[in-house]
């Protein structure tokens, strides 16, 4: 039976290794371990993880702020099923998983891909933006086994409000609005897999009232700009994200993202396109370099009004 061990960072997607019985595992900071953890807690080199005489050890290196088994600091310890471990302040779980679930793992992840590409054929600027951020607020909670989520483009106030929400019903956002914030101003996803060992996040009366167990936020962005989030959550004990589920909704969210923004784009043109004539009729003579730049942007402008007196330079005949 193999044997695996997963992380719990705080803000980040559960990461998980399955274990190779010939491979000596080093866990800390220092780029050359095996298993690196990017987090101050931990020493460069803190603990050892390898398979000998039939039995995963773990041993501490001598680290700063130690390893823990049920609380309890060890040297060397011998690792059974289910067990946790803290290395500094990162928690991490060890069990044993059998081939008949690294299999069914790995067909999950390649339905979820294979359906996100399907989605993604489908979410194009032709579509109403309602409609697109529905189709993809569903796939997002199919995806990611939650059951409640929300999208939230940003206002022109720079607020956040729920545009759409699954279970349908709900007015407004009842999650936690620090995790939002926090997706925004740093553009990157927020995670957390086990809210009740967050010392920040566990008693927000938010998280308490909604009983919240696991919460992801992932950013609808082009680039360096945030158009808005995406907000899934889940009461179900022991639900996780891992970091390929979080891999897999950025890229969607991204695809996602980048239709939203030039379908505004789209509706902006119009919206010129159509204003543009009743400009050009107005008594006040237009400015003629903005009307020929905005000719150019719309081709599909033909000759509108020319106001009494005035030319349009660039206009079709």
């Amino acid at each position: 039976m193999r044997a695996r061990l997963t992380f719990y960072e705080t803000d980040r997607p559960a990461r998980q290794y399955l274990l190779d019985e010939a491979v000596r595992y080093l866990i800390g900071r220092d780029k050359s371990c095996a298993i690196l953890i990017a987090d101050g807690t931990l020493s460069r080199r803190h603990a050892k993880l390898e398979f000998h005489q039939g039995v995963w050890r773990l041993s501490d290196l001598a680290s700063k702020n130690g390893t823990l088994i049920a609380g309890r600091p060890i040297n060397h310890h011998q690792l059974i099923d289910d067990e946790w471990i803290e290395f500094g302040s990162v928690l991490a779980c060890f069990d044993r998983v059998t081939q008949a679930s690294i299999d069914a793992d790995e067909q999950r992840i390649g339905e979820q891909w294979q359906s996100s590409v399907q989605l993604s054929r489908v979410l194009t600027p032709s579509m109403e933006t309602s409609e697109l951020l529905a189709r993809l607020l569903e796939s997002f909670v199919t995806t990611s086994g939650s059951e409640r989520g929300f999208i939230m483009l940003q206002q022109a106030s720079g607020e956040f409000c729920p545009d759409v929400v699954l279970p349908h019903g709900i007015t407004d956002f009842t999650g936690s609005r620090s995790v939002v914030d926090k997706t925004f101003d740093e553009n990157r996803p927020v995670v957390c897999s086990d809210v009740s060992q967050d010392a920040r996040l566990g008693p927000q009366p938010s998280i308490v009232s909604g009983a919240i167990s696991a919460l992801a936020c992932v950013p609808l962005r082009v680039g360096e700009q945030v158009l808005g989030v995406i907000y899934v959550d889940s009461r179900r004990s022991g639900k996780q994200f891992t970091d390929l589920d979080i891999e897999l909704l950025q890229a969607l969210a991204d695809h996602a993202a980048l239709v939203v923004s030039v379908s505004r784009l789209r509706e902006n043109i119009v919206d010129l396109s159509e204003m543009l004539p009743a400009e050009l009729n107005r008594d006040i003579p237009p400015d003629e370099a903005l009307i020929s730049k905005l000719q150019r942007l719309l081709p599909r402008l033909k000759n509108p009004g020319k106001a009494p007196g005035a030319t349009v330079a660039g206009a079709d005949s």
